[in-house]
């Protein structure tokens, strides 16, 4: 049996989204190219595959992007896969309704036109609602001009073809668009990311070695540049290869004592002041990485053979633990509100049929195939990261499933909706939690 379980990180206090994750390059066209900078006129370049204007049907077209002047034109560049963009598609459309005639929203995708269709007739099924934007797919000119690393990125153009500003997703508000169209201008925070030059696949610390003969390698280190942030792990599954690893990129220290204890960020107490040290509220995307490199961010790899793989995440847990010395670090029960998934008659109707393992999740529905229900819940926590409340299997279901669900994965009523024809159902009770709870020493 083989599978591969790479993981994309739920940072704290917001979602960063890498493309280099997804084996696509946003920032194509030469690597000097650093785009047009705040306050440069944007040439009139043809934009290609425009979508949904109206007056032009379906059929996409091509326009200048003079077209747009007069009006403030943002762009939004985005993913069908990015969970953060598509949360904005909704706010997007309210300012565009309430700034008609004046403000112009462009979402603007690396993908094809149908990738980007089917997600949004996924979105029509769900919502009942045809989207009131346009849009632009398989772009090639504007990453040029606007390069950038992580989504949603927002290019803000005025009327006069000037650029005024580059944001993360929290700038955009009426506050600020009313602002701009006001005085001409606005003082944001530019979004700037780094750019990646690490392939996800291969060893951060230990590519190129010979680790045939070896049992156990571990390396700690601060923050990388160009590198992103998330987890690689293969630990957790049988892959027949001689050498499994885990990797952190650019993580805080609980989000490594996360790792090491497979515990979710609603599953971590952090106490004696901890969570103002680790937690930051009200920080900007474009203030974060800044965040973490004073010092917060840090780098772990573990490499261990195949006989030696069970005691990874014990290895994981006393290396961190005789480092990181200052805090007190471990498991405790607690007694708290938990979603709890729990079987609703004792019908099989979950059994595998075989096949290779598969998992995929995104907004709309997910599909499982010979996996345990334990990855089900790992990959809820990115659609349900609104909802406060730790997810627990109490089905006593040990065997191996597939699971195919047609839901809006955001909302744990829909959720349960579709769980129905398994006999399943995620409910809301108190349960005593195995909680990782981080102090200072």
């Amino acid at each position: 049996m083989k599978l591969k379980l790479c993981f994309l990180l739920l940072l704290c206090p917001i979602f960063w989204v890498h493309a280099q994750d997804k084996n696509i390059s946003v920032t194509s066209g030469s690597a000097n190219n650093r785009g047009i900078a705040i306050g440069q006129q944007v040439p009139d370049v043809l934009i290609q595959n425009i979508s949904g204007l109206k007056g032009s049907d379906k059929k996409p077209v091509a326009l200048a992007l003079s077209t747009f002047k007069g009006k403030l034109l943002i762009l939004d560049f985005w993913a069908t896969w990015c969970s953060p963009c598509i949360a904005m598609i909704p706010k997007m459309e309210a300012l565009q309704e309430e700034f008609k005639g004046r403000v112009q929203f462009l979402p603007v995708a690396y993908q094809s036109f149908k990738e980007v269709d089917a997600f949004y007739q996924k979105l029509l099924r769900q919502t009942g609602k045809v989207s009131s934007l346009p849009m632009v797919y398989a772009d090639t000119t504007l990453v040029r001009l606007f390069p950038h690393q992580t989504l949603p990125h927002y290019v803000w153009i005025g009327g006069d073809g000037v650029v005024k500003a580059i944001t993360d997703r929290q700038a955009v508000s009426r506050e600020n668009i009313n602002s701009l169209l006001a005085a001409g201008s606005l003082d944001l925070k530019v979004k700037k990311d780094e750019r990646m030059f690490y392939d996800t696949s291969k060893p951060l610390f230990f590519e190129g070695e010979d680790l045939d003969n070896s049992i156990f390698r571990s390396q700690l280190s601060g923050y990388i540049t160009n590198i992103g942030r998330g987890i690689y792990k293969d630990v957790d599954v049988q892959s027949g290869r001689p050498v499994r690893r885990i990797t952190g990129r650019n993580l805080t220290v609980p989000e490594l004592f996360r790792i090491a204890y497979k515990k979710e960020k609603k599953e971590t107490a952090l106490e004696d002041g901890l969570v103002e040290e680790f937690d930051p509220k009200n920080l900007a995307s474009a203030d974060f990485l800044d965040w973490l490199k004073q010092g917060r961010g840090y780098c772990y790899e573990l490499m261990i053979n195949q006989q030696s793989s069970a005691r990874t995440y014990a290895l994981m847990q006393d290396e961190l633990k005789g480092f990181f010395s200052d805090y007190r670090v471990g498991l405790e029960k607690r007694k708290i509100q938990a979603l709890a998934l729990v079987r609703t008659s004792s019908k099989d109707k979950l059994r595998t049929s075989g096949g290779q393992p598969s998992v995929y999740v995104d907004g709309f529905g997910c599909k499982l195939t010979s996996c345990f229900l334990f990855v089900f819940i790992e990959r809820l926590q990115v659609p349900l990261q609104e909802n406060p409340l730790p997810m627990i299997d109490q089905t006593g279901y040990t065997g191996m499933v597939d699971l195919e669900l047609t839901a809006n994965m955001r909302s744990i009523e829909q959720v349960n909706k579709a769980l129905a024809r398994y006999d399943l159902r995620f409910v809301e009770k108190p349960a005593e939690i195995e909680m990782l709870v981080i102090r200072k020493r």
